[in-house]
């Protein structure tokens, strides 16, 4: 790369073929950068379309900044502009490696974690992923996965369990590794990991935006299921799941149809192969149950805060990262809280680096002082 490429160059981006560096992106003019906690994420960049970007930068080759330690990402598309002689670069964060292979068979999962890493390493199929043996904690849910891609049975389960899951990246030898995090709580003034408090008042929050939204919020689900044959013994099963006991104006009702939810399924066996199986009434209710709170948690409203976070006094990295505890003090909206940095978006241009993080499992309260 010559000098001048590396001038005009406005952060650092490593380029990986395989398990191979082959240097750094050439001349950016932008780029966003936006990894998620309990999900995939997804970066934007715009470089020049020189011959070694154009070299380079293909499909599947790995991208690594060096502002998010660990982390890297998968190009999946590639736009050239000749008229500009640009380049539009899209892709994931390298947990969409696991959208390579199928979950095979119905689960039942009653621990997110363990069950995660059950199923990622029975269909592994030699991906070039590690899977640890254990998470290191319990995530108890009630979770059913039934045919889906592995990437997308990992944020179900990330988001049932309460963690971070993320393909963790080995700069030095590109070797990459699935990982199950939890944050670290930063809300509580006085303990070790405390490093200050957002707000506008410090001037290191900015542009806040909070949604709430409940257009299509649900508490009951009324859900059916399989209908029986004239060989069936078994009759339809009916269920109400979540807030039953919420009445009158407090109740919001939901029906959901859970007849794709059939006595006879699919399991898959510690070795990989497949059998065929039958729910005992005690099973099928369990795995209906699950189909119904799925579809619940999708009604159940919610609350995001999105705002522009100055990188001082509290820098994204150091004194906080993807998954944390955080407090928040907005005056112009009342708000006093703690709330999980569910994902940021790093934005990269001539005018310098902006951070973005977005707020999610807001809980209001906390020393206001």
């Amino acid at each position: 790369m010559s000098e001048n490429s590396l001038e005009t160059n406005i952060v650092k981006l490593y380029i990986y073929s395989g398990t191979t560096s082959v240097g750094l992106v050439e001349s950016i003019s932008s780029l966003q950068w936006m990894p998620a906690w309990a999900d995939v994420g997804e970066f934007k960049l715009v470089c020049a379309a020189s011959a070694k970007n154009r070299r380079n930068l293909t499909e599947w080759v790995t991208l690594y900044n060096p502002d998010t330690p660990e982390l890297s990402a998968v190009v999946v598309a590639v736009t050239l502009d000749t008229g500009s002689n640009t380049m539009t670069v899209r892709g994931k964060f390298s947990l969409l490696r696991f959208k390579q292979r199928v979950a095979k068979g119905t689960r039942n999962i009653t621990d997110a974690a363990a069950g995660l890493l059950e199923l990622c390493r029975t269909n592994l199929r030699g991906l070039p992923v590690t899977v640890p043996e254990n998470a290191g904690f319990t995530a108890p849910c009630q979770e059913t996965v039934e045919w889906k891609d592995c990437c997308s049975a990992i944020v179900q389960l990330a988001q049932a369990g309460g963690f971070g899951a993320r393909v963790r990246f080995d700069k030095d030898t590109a070797a990459e590794s699935l990982e199950l995090l939890h944050g670290v709580d930063r809300s509580q003034q006085g303990s070790e990991t405390y490093r200050g408090f957002f707000s506008t008042q410090m001037k290191n929050l900015s542009s806040p935006s909070l949604e709430n939204d409940g257009s299509d919020y649900a508490n009951v689900v009324l859900c059916g299921g399989e209908k029986p044959t004239e060989q069936d013994q078994w009759q339809q099963l009916f269920l109400e799941v979540g807030n039953t006991q919420a009445t009158g104006a407090d109740r919001h009702e939901l029906w959901v149809d859970g007849s794709s939810v059939t006595h006879k399924h699919t399991v898959q066996l510690a070795d990989g192969s497949t059998q065929e199986a039958t729910y005992t009434e005690e099973e099928y209710k369990a795995a209906l149950t699950n189909y119904a709170m799925a579809a619940l948690l999708n009604h159940m409203g919610g609350r995001t805060l999105k705002a522009t976070a100055s990188d001082k006094p509290l820098s994204y990295g150091t004194d906080y990262a993807l998954g944390d505890i955080v407090p928040l003090r907005i005056p112009e909206m009342d708000l006093v809280a703690t709330a999980r940095v569910s994902s940021v978006k790093l934005i990269y241009e001539k005018t310098g680096r902006t951070v973005e993080p977005v707020f999610d499992n807001i809980t209001i309260g906390g020393d206001a002082t």
